[in-house]
């Protein structure tokens, strides 16, 4: 019987149905294929697909989701089942013709898996197509008749499709009419031709006709809620979805919302829902912008956006929206909100990585600054170190050669040079005390004019041999309170400073005035080498040193001025300097206030004492010159001394010399000071014995590791006749 396409679908879908379809365009064919298989992966039977390679990839875009041929989960119970028609039609052809054995050998098994279950099971297949394209239509109609015979033993579906240029000529009438007489119903293309009297038995009478009317009514009910079932699993879909949707009007009224952005943001859906978009947005001129794209008809990728929480909080999101318009007017937008929380915070932690890696690049651009400058003040500590000991040793050879007599000038040299090396020993103990904060102040109260004299006679060597013209203008009455050898220090260090940078006969200038009612101010000025704008920030920084000539004449370590601020701060003070640029000499101005911050008590009065009786001294030393030396001094003041460079002869003559004071060297080879201290203790026995140390190590810490080790007092190489004198002036 011929019928219209849906008529044939309707037949198709029986249990046990044998339909054809020809048909003029693919896509429709595939449509109703598509429906086909799909009623009965829905039940939970199996579909079987016999197709070509092009046709099985449309329909399995067609299923999506309603089954799968590899076994994998599927959204609904049924199995779908593909063969590529092609090669399953070569696997049962011979000699041209379907093979009933091979057919039943490639079809069965999984024909009879199938329909053991009791589900329903339909089949669709082209194969007959390829054999009628090739010219094979005999072959095409004893396969079909072979697909009959298989469905009186199993109970199945089958749905067969011709393309209708194959028989639209009258020359194919014939084979029209065997295919359709193999089938149950007949599909025809609508508006299609019957094409021979040899079909006109098989036309539809009036009746069928009503009938086929019925079948469509029917059919479309069924596609209706196949419709609105499908409209129903979508709209579940994206009310479940792990990422938020929302629909807003195009007037801007959110008009739908789904669960997950909801549960992102904290509202409910009356809170939500009914409000216009820009309430619930940060930043009013992004949100404007957004509404303004999508009504121009652009689509959003990626559109960072702030939105306001219930609970008050910012949520940063990214946001994919276009618009849906009819006739020109925009209706809706459709919107992805997503939370890009964790993407910004991943994004902020690069930024900090990137930030942390150019401050990495800073301090090691520091560190090598540091480092070269450390080379550079190990090279200028050996050249300071080295021009006050090559006039002392000259000077020594002058009072060789010219005998006693002559030496009166070489030992003013000599005793200047090792001034300036005490001096540099000292300033640089006093970098380290600063560096850890441990500078303290002894303060007083007096005239301000003896502390400044005090640094001019410390500073006028150099000023002398530069032969400078030193101003000196201080303000008569000056009272001020702090540390006068700290004060002193500060003011030589500029003076010298001056001194250096200055050109032989320049002019350098002292002057103190009061400032104020609570300030002092001190500057010294010079018409020297003066200093550029961008060194003048570096000038007190440890270490630092301006361009210098390849002759140095300028001298230092680069630790001067850095002690003075220190000094100066300590104080409650403020150091400045000041230059019109280079050539144009230079300014240091210090101000002070008339208290000092860090005043102290007076330091208590010291009385002189009286001459000390002869005592029974014993010197170890490994440096032959400095025991002898200290020897003869102390021999100068009345004492019997025993001068020993080995730490083991001394303990060997202790016994016997029962020495009253032992002045011990820390850095004896062998038997440092420190156990020699504690063998001496031991061989003396109850014999009182009083124990000093002369080391070149005057840090706190070799003080009190003295102090342990029982040491009555704690010298630092060099040691002035002043320390020598008092040295058994104690009890």
């Amino acid at each position: 019987m011929l019928t219209t396409p849906d008529e044939a679908l309707d037949k198709a879908s029986d249990a046990s149905a044998h339909v054809v379809r020809f048909y003029d365009h693919e896509a429709s064919l595939l449509d109703e294929v598509a429906e086909f298989i799909d009623a009965s992966l829905r039940a939970g039977g199996t579909g079987f697909v016999i197709a070509t390679p092009a046709h099985v990839v449309q329909l399995r875009r067609l299923l999506a989701g309603f089954g799968s041929s590899n076994g994998a989960a599927c959204w609904y119970p049924g199995r779908l089942v593909v063969l590529d028609a092609e090669q399953t039609l070569e696997s049962f052809m011979a000699d041209g013709m379907p093979d009933r054995e091979r057919l039943r050998a490639v079809i069965l098994p999984s024909l009879a898996e199938a329909c053991a279950s009791g589900a329903s099971v339909h089949a669709f297949g082209e194969m007959v197509t390829l054999l009628c394209e090739r010219g094979q239509y005999d072959a095409a109609v004893r396969l079909e008749q072979l697909w009959n015979e298989m469905s009186t033993e199993f109970r199945f579906s089958m749905f067969c499709a011709y393309p209708w240029h194959l028989f639209s000529s009258s020359g194919r009438a014939e084979a029209f009419a065997r295919v359709c007489a193999e089938h149950g119903q007949c599909g025809m293309p609508h508006g299609a031709h019957i094409i021979a009297p040899a079909v006109a038995n098989v036309a539809p009478s009036h009746e069928q006709r009503a009938l086929a009317l019925e079948a469509e009514i029917a059919r479309r009910k069924e596609a209706e809620q196949t419709l609105r079932r499908r409209e129903k699993e979508f709209a579940d879909f994206v009310e479940n979805a792990a990422e938020g949707l929302h629909r807003v009007a195009g007037d801007g009224i959110i008009l739908w919302v789904n669960r997950a952005e909801l549960q992102m943001l904290g509202y409910t859906w009356d809170e939500y829902v009914g409000h216009h978009i820009a309430d619930f947005h940060v930043d009013p001129e992004v949100i404007a912008s957004i509404l303004a794209k999508l009504g121009s008809g652009e689509t959003l990728y990626d559109q960072p956006a702030r939105l306001r929480c219930k609970d008050g909080s910012v949520k940063h999101v990214v946001i994919h929206s276009n618009g849906y318009f009819e006739d020109g007017k925009l209706r809706y937008t459709r919107c992805f909100t997503r939370d890009a929380t964790e993407r910004r915070e991943r994004d902020e932690a690069l930024m900090r990585l990137e930030r942390a890696s150019v401050e990495r690049e800073r301090l090691l651009e520091e560190l090598t600054s540091a480092n070269r400058a450390k080379d550079e003040f190990l090279a200028m500590l050996g050249h300071e170190l080295r021009n006050p000991l090559s006039p002392i040793v000259t000077a020594l050879q002058l009072m060789r050669m010219r005998g006693e007599t002559a030496a009166a000038r070489e030992r003013d040299i000599i005793e200047r040079q090792v001034e300036h090396l005490v001096r540099l020993v000292d300033d640089l103990m006093d970098v380290a005390r600063a560096t850890r904060g441990q500078i303290e102040l002894k303060s007083e109260r007096g005239d301000i004019a003896r502390p400044l004299a005090k640094a001019v006679e410390m500073a006028s060597p150099l000023l002398e041999q530069r032969r400078h013209r030193l101003a000196l203008e201080v303000e008569e009455g000056l009272e001020w309170e702090g540390d006068p050898m700290r004060l002193a220090q500060v003011v030589s260090n500029l003076l010298t400073n001056a001194a250096r940078y200055t050109g032989n006969g320049g002019a350098v200038a002292l002057s103190a005035r009061r400032d104020g009612p609570d300030w002092l101010r001190i500057s010294v000025a010079d018409n020297g080498i003066g200093l550029a704008p961008e060194v003048l920030p570096q000038v007190f920084g440890l270490f630092f040193q301006g361009k210098r000539s390849v002759d140095r004449v300028e001298g230092g370590l680069g630790i001067g001025l850095a002690l003075v601020k220190n000094i100066v701060e300590l104080h409650g003070g403020t150091v400045e300097a000041h230059s019109a640029g280079l050539g144009c000499g230079s300014e240091f101005v210090v101000r002070l206030p008339v208290r000092s911050v860090a005043s102290a008590p007076h330091a208590p009065v010291v009385s002189q004492a009286p001459p000390a009786p002869g005592r029974r001294i014993m010197v170890v030393d490994d440096n032959v010159d400095a025991a002898e030396t200290l020897g003869m001094l102390l021999s100068t003041h009345g004492h019997t001394v025993e001068v020993f460079n080995d730490p083991a002869a001394a303990l060997a003559a202790a016994g016997q010399l029962r020495p009253e004071i032992a002045v011990l060297d820390i850095g004896l080879p062998g038997l440092d000071g420190y156990e020699l201290a504690g063998r001496l203790r031991v061989l003396l026995g109850d014999h009182p014995c009083r124990l000093i140390a002369l080391t070149g190590y005057g840090q706190d810490r070799d003080k009190a590791r003295s102090e342990a080790a029982g040491f009555e007092q704690h010298l630092v190489k060099p040691i002035s006749p002043e320390q020598v004198a008092r040295l058994a002036s104690a009890p």
